[in-house]
């Protein structure tokens, strides 16, 4: 299944002539850039699995921001920076990732580098612990860590809205906190974007 998607995937690019996507998937299917799940990892109580949610899955998501170089997005969670190697082919002013893991952080860091990225930053941290948001309009999970951790970080970004107001979008692929969202927060789910494997919600918060 994964091989033929692969394959399919290949000639679509082939065919738009994307040369930097099909570079790049090429260069991740000879194991040159290092996005493969690992599977000795397991859950801990502030984390999930590492698994990448980039390429053109994600790229449908985008294609419907019109995303400009006054905006910027954290991704929480980065693991080995596949959505940050898709990001950087947007006008992004400011792109982040934030991992807990420090090897994930050398190897998302070996990739960015080898790929020659060069608008990408990556901050090794508890996501929780990660506060300096006001420059950030976009926020992207990819089912990262537990609720709990989930909670801590929404109430981040909506205090950094509320001392410095401005319209945010959050981008959540498999939404396992949505009741987060939903109840008690400042966000709303305005629409659910297509994805090949999971549910993505899209939340934004009111502008008074």
């Amino acid at each position: 299944m994964a091989l033929t998607r692969g394959i399919k995937n290949a000639l679509l690019l082939l065919w738009r002539r994307d040369w930097r996507e099909f570079i790049i998937r090429l260069r991740i299917s000879l194991g040159q850039i290092d996005l493969k799940h690992d599977p000795t990892e397991t859950d801990t109580d502030r984390t999930h699995y590492y698994a990448d949610s980039g390429g053109l899955a994600f790229d449908k998501i985008m294609a419907s921001f019109n995303i400009t170089p006054r905006d910027g997005i954290v991704d929480f969670g980065c693991g080995k920076g596949g959505i940050l190697i898709s990001l950087s082919k947007y006008p992004f002013a400011k792109i982040t990732g934030v991992e807990i893991d420090p090897v994930l952080v050398e190897i998302a860091e070996s990739n960015i580098k080898k790929l020659k990225i060069k608008n990408v930053d990556i901050r090794c941290s508890d996501a929780a612990d990660f506060k300096e948001l006001h420059e950030y309009n976009y926020f992207y999970f990819f089912d990262p860590f537990p609720c709990h951790v989930m909670q801590e970080v929404l109430h981040n970004i909506e205090h950094s809205v509320l001392v410095q107001p401005r319209k945010v979008t959050i981008i959540y692929l498999n939404p396992q906190c949505h009741y987060l969202l939903a109840s008690e927060s400042i966000f709303t789910q305005k629409s659910e974007m297509p994805h090949f494997e999971h549910k993505c919600f899209i939340y934004e918060n009111h502008i008074k």
